[in-house]
């Protein structure tokens, strides 16, 4: 039961966060277009434009670029994106893992999403 809330959890909220700040390094960074960087990440080009236009993801995102261990999975996880077309060594369940962990330790996990 508790696996099933934490998974809708990060349905609702971390996944379009981490996807944000996915995307986001994927274009700034890596100078690819939406499309090509909706590809990678398996989505539509009008979901990564939501993503930079702050439709989706923005609350949690703000939050979780304040983790240093969550930047730094992005980033890897980006890295081994970019350079083999997947993640290798990284799932994105583990960047859920690491995002929920995060949230959980802090003292008002949800402030700002309602």
């Amino acid at each position: 039961m508790e696996l099933s809330l934490k998974c809708e959890f990060s349905a609702k909220y971390l996944i379009p966060a981490l996807r944000f700040m996915i995307a986001k390094k994927l274009i700034d960074e890596y100078e690819l277009t939406q499309s090509e960087a909706a590809r990678l990440l398996g989505v539509t080009q009008p979901s990564i434009s939501h993503y930079l236009n702050s439709k989706r993801g923005i609350k949690i995102e703000r939050i979780l670029s304040r983790s240093k261990e969550v930047k730094e999975i992005v980033d890897k996880y980006v890295e081994e994106l970019v350079s083999s077309g997947s993640p290798n060594g990284i799932s994105f369940c583990t960047l859920c893992e690491v995002a929920f962990k995060y949230l959980s330790g802090r003292k008002r996990p949800l402030d700002g999403l309602r």
